[in-house]
């Protein structure tokens, strides 16, 4: 078996002295004839020790772990000496206490799964494999380094299932087993670790094209026990039967197989996944599922947030999640329709994907009836050609307008908001005469403007 280095990167390496190897994904990625990243290389020398040519910029990225990033000739490697960590109780993602080898089979054996853990002697071209790792390349089978795998670091339990997916490996049975025996010590990772996870898998058949990858990564989440300390929400959904009429599927496999419909514009297949995770609140709060969108979105801000999502992934997931349904009958008036455009002109694209990915999902339409042309953005469309100001900025009239004519703080807002709508509804009325005989007719004062509805 032959590894893919490019001819600079393998004279790059062999010059920094005997025993240092390409090691982990770039090894069994080539091995697997997928596409190769980073270069990961390790030996039982520090790093400070390795004989470095000229134009070489190195710099310790974690000193404990003795890990450096060496940059030659404009391409980053990552440099770690052969080690072996021990770990505290629980799935915390840091050793308590590592140490310094020279021995390269101890140093496999603390890695996660024995695919990662071949390594390429460039200098000899020569594949070191101290687990056995090529014939589970060979095999497409993830097995764990050593029976202890998950007890020291919960994360690997994510990247079991990650791999999984990515790689379209299966998933050796006392692995399977022991990854699902110590499913807990997921609770011990951060969230910033497992919201990256959770991404990558969300996204899993983009990496080497493994087909349904997303969807084989979320049934495998499943199957581990693993959502329960990712999104527990999730796990009420399981087995929660949907009206036979409209859905093939209970609400979990239904938001697993909107994922799998869904395309991979941004937000969109995280949108997919919470979409409908308020079902389980409203059917035992009111034992239907009539208005899940909101509490869906409800649902997902929480859930965003505990997973540290940045503020505009979650407004928009939220914003998606609650407006799948708009409209879902198809019976609104245009008018309405239009003012709905208008306000989720930003993300009408994605909303579209997402309700085509849901339609998809109940098991009762097929692609390429999803695939018509959706009421909004016929819509849109529609608007587009009439000139209508979609953008409230396109008004013919402006608050300082407004301000000239008398208008005060709230008013001016409530004002163009009346007249925007007006000329959304009605493009042909967005220009100055009609609009400020409009204008005559508004609020000019927050005292004038009429109350709010109490909640």
């Amino acid at each position: 078996m032959k590894i893919n280095l490019d001819e600079k990167s393998a004279k790059f390496i062999s010059s920094l002295g005997d025993n240092v190897y390409v090691v982990g994904g770039y090894v069994r990625n080539s091995l697997c004839g997928y596409k190769c990243t980073d270069i990961d290389i390790a030996g039982p020398m520090p790093a400070l020790a390795l004989s470095l040519p000229p134009r070489t910029t190195m710099t310790m990225v974690n000193h404990r772990m003795g890990t450096a990033q060496i940059i030659y000739d404009g391409v980053k490697y990552e440099y770690t000496p052969f080690r072996v960590e021990e770990y505290g109780e629980g799935g915390e993602h840091t050793p308590i206490r590592v140490s310094f080898t020279t021995d390269l089979y101890a140093d496999a054996s603390r890695r996660d799964f024995c695919c990662n853990a071949i390594y390429y002697d460039v200098k000899r071209d020569e594949i070191i494999d101290p687990l056995g790792g090529v014939r589970d390349v060979e095999m497409k089978v993830l097995r764990g380094c050593n029976k202890h795998v998950f007890e020291s670091d919960g994360l690997r339990l994510l990247r079991l299932v990650r791999l999984a997916a990515e790689l379209d490996f299966k998933i050796e049975g006392e692995t399977a087993r022991a990854a699902k025996a110590m499913s807990n010590n997921l609770a011990d990772i951060t969230a910033e670790r497992k919201r990256v996870e959770l991404d990558k898998i969300l996204h899993a058949d983009l990496v080497n094209g493994a087909k349904n990858a997303q969807y084989r990564g979320l049934r495998l989440l499943k199957q581990l026990d693993l959502w329960k300390n990712l999104i527990p929400e999730l796990v009420e959904c399981d087995g929660m039967a949907q009206p036979e009429q409209y859905h093939k599927y209970d609400v979990l496999e239904h938001t697993f197989r909107t994922v799998l419909a869904a395309q991979p514009l941004h937000n969109v297949r995280l949108a997919a996944l919470l979409h409908d995770v308020g079902k389980a609140y409203c059917f035992k709060q009111f034992g239907n599922f009539y208005g899940h969108e909101k509490s869906s979105a409800i649902a997902a801000r929480i859930i965003l947030n505990r997973l540290r999502y940045p503020n505009d992934v979650i407004d928009q997931v939220v914003r998606l999640c609650g407006a799948h349904m708009y409209d879902m009958r198809g019976d609104a008036r245009e008018a309405k329709i239009r003012v709905f455009v208008s306000k989720n002109y930003d993300i009408l694209d994605k909303l579209t994907a997402l309700i085509r990915a849901d339609k998809i999902a109940t098991g009762m339409v097929t692609q390429e009836e999803a695939a018509a042309p959706h009421r909004f953005e016929l819509v849109r469309e529609k608007m587009i050609q009439e000139g209508a100001p979609i953008l409230k900025k396109s008004l013919k009239i402006s608050g300082r307008d407004l301000v000239d004519m008398g208008f005060e703080s709230e008013a001016i807002s409530a004002a163009l908001e009346a007249m925007w709508k007006e000329c959304i509804i009605n493009p042909k009325n967005n220009n100055v005469e009609f609009l400020q005989k409009m204008a005559q007719r508004l609020p000019k004062t927050p005292a004038e403007l009429p109350k709010k509805k109490q909640d």
